[in-house]
């Protein structure tokens, strides 16, 4: 039996016995069957896209089924839990691998998904406005629309979730003496990355560096007006970072180099801040995030207008939003009623500066006589010391920015982060049981950082148009279809026709919880 499978019977059985010990109690169930058949080796990129790393194979038969219970905002104290698995038949990939022997790179390493695995597996508790969750959640962007959105660039919903233990508010709460003017939004988590396996059985083992299982944080803090008011602010930043864990360094199939990169418990404090420390004149960990804003505007008959920004930063650099227009920016429009168009994205991602082609290290050179330090050249999502910033080869920011499970030839790195691109979509309904969506999207990559650039840019144009039914018949049962299409080489042409049904229910236990 294999572990994730003992996971999930072993979540069910805890909630089981918890609930027959509970005489008032109300729960949420789901469930689905969806079904695509595509083009080539990966889905369609929207597709793919933003949906926690669930369907990434050109041709797949997946079920998923959970159940869960949501916090009540309204009690003092309250807890909630969630399982969700998924499970069925996924087309394989071929990726190339090191013949140590034939002193070449062969396409003999087929890969594909596991059959079953727990997408979440998580319990929440609060007291009043304290949140403390502990385990794996999907979460999405804490500012975009998330079903319009191109990607938030810190964390987007594209990857699977992080098992980590989460801190901080829910939801954005009052700030006293402020006369409800003013509100703030917190979270601080840590975690690790339990994707060892997939790195290990995707990288060609030839050149380059992989670290299976290094540790993770997450850190957000936003300030809004009051957002009663038909003018509202939004401003503050999120921040993640890589540490712990060991990399291992490969050259002509050859390991030569083992690094302990964990430094105790003091690195969990070091990794709050990017703070200096005695590792080779170097801080601690990798360090990435974005300064975030939003302005929304209400209008008169309740529809929303509102302008956003992402400032993606990578090390000391972008902090100092030294990497020109780089970020994402985008505008909304949210309709108040249901109507033929309920809202619309548009939104430009630009990734081209990355603070510049040079950069200069004290430490780098100890025997010069030059006492200075020059930030730039970064390398956005990619890390020397740990790892790209991926889960399971999808890229945890933006998925503009291809991540590792497109690279057929092994490679532990993100090719094309230097990238620039706009996204448009729409979405509305016909009638009251009937809702669509359109996307479309254009972008263009040149490679990494600066010198490491691409011999040919790549580019790729997709779209994808979604219609959902939702019979007033039956309550709770949607039917959805998805037609996508790629056309470029970022990463290949695709073409896929995705159809699923899913049912969403409360089952109560007794009386209202």
């Amino acid at each position: 039996m294999t572990r994730p499978l003992q996971l999930f019977i072993a979540g069910i059985l805890l909630i089981t016995g918890s609930l027959t010990c509970m005489s008032q109690y109300q729960i949420n169930t789901t469930g689905g069957l969806c079904a695509s058949y595509g083009s080539n080796e990966f889905a369609p990129f929207y597709m793919a896209s933003n949906r926690g790393g669930t369907l990434t194979q050109s041709k797949n038969l997946l079920l998923n089924i959970g159940v869960s219970d949501s916090l009540n905002l309204d009690k003092k104290f309250d807890f909630a839990w969630g399982i969700e698995a998924y499970g069925g038949l996924q087309s394989s990939v071929d990726y190339q691998r090191w013949d140590r022997a034939g002193h070449r790179l062969v396409a003999d390493n087929s890969q594909r998904p596991t059959p079953i695995w727990i997408q979440q597996l998580y319990g929440e508790l609060k007291y009043r406005c304290l949140y403390l969750g502990i385990g794996m959640k999907d979460r999405g962007s804490a500012l975009l629309n998330q079903d319009l959105t191109s990607g938030d660039v810190t964390w987007s919903g594209n990857a699977r979730g992080i098992p980590e233990v989460r801190i901080g508010f829910v939801g954005f709460q009052d700030i006293p003496f402020t006369n409800k003017w003013v509100q703030i939004d917190l979270a601080l988590s840590y975690g690790k990355f339990f994707d060892k396996k997939w790195v290990e059985n995707h990288f060609s083992y030839r050149n380059g560096q992989i670290c299976p299982s290094p540790l993770w944080t997450y850190k957000r803090l936003y300030l809004q007006t009051n957002p009663d008011k038909n003018f509202n602010f939004l401003f503050g930043f999120q921040m993640t970072g890589l540490f712990g864990g060991k990399s291992y360094q490969y050259d002509d199939g050859l390991l030569i180099k083992t690094i302990d990169n964990y430094g105790g418990i003091r690195d969990f404090f070091d990794m709050l801040l990017p703070l200096d420390s005695d590792r080779e004149g170097y801080k601690v960990g990798d360090h990435k995030g974005s300064w975030d804003g939003a302005a929304r505007y209400r209008l008169r008959n309740g529809d929303e207008l509102r302008a956003y920004f992402e400032w993606f930063w990578e090390d000391g650099s972008g902090l100092l939003k030294n990497n020109g227009w780089d970020g994402l920016w985008g505008i909304e429009y949210k309709s108040s009623k249901r109507w033929w168009i309920n809202g619309a994205v548009v939104e430009y991602l630009d990734f081209t500066h990355q603070s510049g082609p040079l950069t200069w290290a004290e430490v780098d050179h100890p025997d010069s006589n030059l006492h200075m330090s020059v930030k730039g050249h970064d390398n956005y999502y990619n890390s020397w010391y740990y790892r790209p910033y991926t889960n399971y080869g999808m890229t945890i920011g933006t998925p503009m920015v291809m991540g590792t499970i497109y690279n057929l030839d092994g490679s532990p790195t993100i090719k094309a982060s230097r990238v620039r691109g706009i996204h448009v979509a729409v979405e509305g309904c016909v009638g009251s049981q009937i809702d669509w969506r359109l996307k479309y999207n254009h972008r263009k990559a040149w490679g990494m950082a600066n010198s490491m650039a691409l011999a040919y840019p790549m580019q790729a144009n997709s779209c994808m148009l979604e219609a959902k039914w939702r019979p007033a018949s039956l309550k709770g049962l949607s039917l959805n279809c998805q037609i996508a299409l790629d056309r470029g080489n970022c990463p290949t042409n695709a073409a896929a026709v995705m159809v699923g049904l899913t049912y969403d229910n409360i089952i109560s236990l007794g009386k209202t919880k």
